[in-house]
């Protein structure tokens, strides 16, 4: 299914360097808290998935759903940080407006170029090159 979803942003976007691409999704937070005397119920808001692609001009961030997209250049970009824990990696990006916050898949069973395509962009420090 991501392997399609993928084909589908490369076809349409006419994006020719596929190695700079990963999958991941917002970090839905909480939007309601409701305490019982038995359970505590949490409701999270809607997660979103996306494609994130990077080059040395800033990230394009490609919705899986809608037809939009967007792109962060690194000269706005105030930090940028990308932290790995197991499978699972969480990118923080701060603007000089907002802090946008994702959780990055290393590993999505069935698609090895995530993986892949995560090592090379580690290699290459995501092509961030703050001073």
């Amino acid at each position: 299914m991501i392997t399609k979803q993928l084909e589908y942003i490369i076809d349409k976007y006419k994006i020719t360097k596929t190695n700079n691409i990963i999958y991941g999704t917002n970090i839905p937070m909480p939007n309601l808290i409701l305490p019982t005397p038995w359970k505590t119920y949490i409701k999270f808001d809607e997660s979103e998935r996306y494609f994130f692609y990077f080059d040395e001009f800033g990230i394009t961030i490609y919705p899986l759903e809608g037809d939009t997209c967007a792109t962060i250049e690194w000269n706005k970009i105030k930090e940028f940080k990308v932290s790995h824990i197991s499978i699972l990696g969480k990118m923080t990006i701060k603007t000089e407006d907002n802090t946008y916050k994702f959780q990055l898949n290393r590993m999505v069973i069935g698609c090895h170029f995530i993986k892949t395509n995560t090592k090379y962009l580690e290699y290459n420090n995501y092509f961030y090159k703050r001073k």
